[in-house]
């Protein structure tokens, strides 16, 4: 086990990135795809796109560079947006890496297959799929595309293919030691040839060579479950090919001097942090989302660091004003604990960059950003999300707290360990020194008279019409009635009304009280307007809509021009700057509404990424996903 305070991979790979010397870097793109390699291999898609975006600004034209972009895509679900850049460049020329490209391109194909139900598209996708297989198999004879051309022949009904290819993909890996993918390519011939005790065996191997490659295991992983609904025995191998928990964690804070009736007292920080550590070691947790407020959540994120574990800490607002709130207060110790778990962190990202200002509500976004966000990465990594917490029975809790945040959890049906505060605190845990020196730092007030109140926390949606500005006067009446129309018809059949709303030419604004309810209008307006026959109506054939959405806290106030509530802030800024960079006929949303949807436990929208993309109006870069139902293929 690492000592205290040891970084995890993923936050070491981000310190090496982060320290980097630009001016080598430029000289040398291979820097750039080894990188990218190792954020792949640990199931850090993002930031791996991230590295890639960077460098393929600096070098276009290298074909690895986009190879590893694609592949990143991919790995973090936006795959129509990976297969358009491997047409790209399947199109350019054929070079060294045409079989990996041709490799992904299969990997995609079955994908969508995967995805599709019975019939001729799902026929057609699994052909293709089997069919860049082959290629990629028959041009490197390498082992990897070989695998996959006998697993797409199995489940497209080629069963004799499918065996052929099998033995002749296990000839090739030979011994198959000393290499995580060579080990499992041997289990998946093994499972396709009916021998699951060799497959179980090689998998095991597998698991071990990886190591901490978890995002190595994970594809692993996804393989072996398409093959379950036909091979006997499938389903059983993912017991040998295990990936660390993502664990969600919440709990109480150290008492404030002043209560009255104890219920964290200093004095238990021991016994409580052992607690965490036995319950991170029950259950295999290796990844964990949480604040880093005095108490349970700094003792949470001292023992995931002492295992190399990674760590990624939301805080609710700007760091000086959270360690005025949460940290400050139990003594200069804690504080010191805090800078150090901050340090160690893979990640450290802000519900709001902003100020406090008395907004407690900005704790319940931040609770539910965190738990949207481990929900994502175990997505990403086919693990299980657990909510980790220490807590006090019965406790009334407060908006964004421990209690609240078990309960939602909780009712969605989601696996919980709840560490009771009370049997902890009368387990005989001795007493130790007074309260610490504690110590205050003055957050930023609300600034005195200001016409609205509280944020709250809105999703906001803006649209506008792509080839409106060049459209000549005449055809404006006729564009207006079938885009409003279709604007009239999506919010009829809505799943929920929006809180505010107006239109200026061809541009849409609206704001939503839920995600989820953000998120049903934006797919039907955009089939709403996909199903207008413009051409008909004279109109330019190619009219697209454009779609940004953002969720965040605002201000509400009426508005005394419109005469009515309307909503303000930075956040609202910040969905409009999303809308101009949506591709036409897409649906972009930030991660903080993508966050926002997968903390639900809904099951009915589905978020790719597509990497940090400019924003429009210099409004700098945001990290963003495409919206799209469950099901959907691209």
């Amino acid at each position: 086990m690492a000592g205290e305070g040891a970084e995890g991979p993923v936050a070491a790979l981000v310190r090496a990135w982060e320290a980097r010397d630009p001016a080598q870097w430029q000289r040398e793109p291979a820097r750039y795809a080894a990188h990218a390699r190792r954020a792949l291999a640990l199931g850090a898609p993002g930031f791996a796109f991230d590295i890639c975006g960077e460098a393929r600004a600096r070098f276009p034209g290298d074909r690895e560079l986009g190879y590893l972009a694609a592949l990143a895509l991919a790995n973090g679900g936006a795959s129509g947006e990976a297969a358009r850049l491997l047409r790209e460049l399947l199109a350019a020329d054929e070079g060294a890496l045409q079989s990996d490209l041709l490799s992904l391109a299969g990997r995609i194909a079955k994908e969508r297959w995967s995805r599709l139900p019975e019939g001729a598209e799902r026929r057609e996708a699994g052909e293709q799929a089997r069919g860049f297989y082959r290629r990629a198999f028959e041009r490197s004879r390498d082992w990897f595309p070989g695998i996959n051309a006998a697993t797409m022949s199995l489940l497209t009904g080629e069963a004799e293919e499918s065996r052929r290819l099998a033995l002749e993909v296990r000839a090739l890996c030979g011994a198959g030691e000393g290499d995580a993918w060579r080990c499992a390519t041997l289990g998946e011939a093994a499972l396709l040839l009916g021998e699951p005790d060799a497959a179980a065996r090689w998998y095991r191997k597998a698991a071990a060579l990886a190591g901490r490659r978890h995002g190595d295991v994970a594809s692993m992983r996804r393989q072996v479950k398409l093959l379950a609904p036909m091979v006997s025995g499938a389903e059983a191998m993912l017991a040998s090919l295990p990936v660390p928990r993502v664990a969600v964690f919440t709990g109480h804070m150290i008492d404030a001097p002043g209560r009255t009736a104890p219920r964290f007292p200093p004095h238990l920080a021991p016994a409580v942090g052992a607690a965490i550590a036995r319950a991170i070691e029950d259950n295999e947790l290796g990844f964990g989302y949480c604040a880093a407020a005095c108490g349970a959540d700094i003792l949470f994120a001292e023992q995931m660091l002492a295992r190399g574990a990674e760590l990624d800490i939301v805080l609710p607002f700007r760091r000086e004003d959270f360690v005025a709130t949460s940290v400050a207060f139990a003594g200069s110790d804690w504080a010191g604990r805090f800078e150090r778990v901050l340090a160690g962190a893979a990640s450290v990202s802000y519900g709001v960059e902003e100020s406090h200002l008395g907004d407690d509500v900005l704790y319940a976004y931040a609770a539910e950003l965190t738990v949207g966000l481990a929900a994502l990465r175990a997505a990403q990594l086919e693990t299980e999300p657990v909510l980790l917490a220490v807590a006090e029975p019965d406790d009334e809790g407060k908006i964004g707290g421990t209690v609240g945040t078990v309960r939602r959890w909780q009712a969605q049906g989601r696996r919980a360990v709840v560490l009771d505060l009370r049997a902890i605190r009368e387990s005989g845990a001795p007493s130790a020194a007074p309260m610490p020196d504690a110590r205050h730092v003055a957050a930023v007030p609300r600034a005195p008279g200001l016409p609205w109140g509280r944020r709250q926390i809105r999703t906001m949606l803006f649209a506008d019409m792509e080839g409106y500005s060049r459209l000549p006067e005449q055809q404006t009446p006729e564009f207006f009635v079938h885009f409003l129309g279709a604007i009239e018809r999506a919010l009829a059949s809505a799943a929920g009304r929006p809180a505010f709303g107006n239109t200026w030419g061809d541009g849409l604004y609206l704001v939503f009280e839920s995600a989820a309810e953000g998120a049903d209008f934006a797919l039907r307006l955009r089939d709403e307007i996909a199903r207008v026959d413009w051409a008909a109506g004279g109109l330019p054939a190619d009219m697209g809509l454009r779609i940004g959405m953002h969720t965040g806290p605002v201000f509400r106030t009426l508005d005394p021009i419109i005469k009515q509530e309307n909503y303000f802030g930075s956040h609202v800024t910040r969905a409009a700057r999303i809308e101009p960079v949506a591709a036409r006929g897409s649906i972009y949303v930030s991660e903080q509404m993508a966050a926002a949807l997968a903390a639900s436990g809904g099951h009915a929208f589905a978020c790719d990424y597509l990497g940090p993309l400019g924003l429009a109006k210099n409004y700098g870069s945001g990290r963003l996903y495409r919206l799209r139902r469950s099901g959907e293929t691209e």
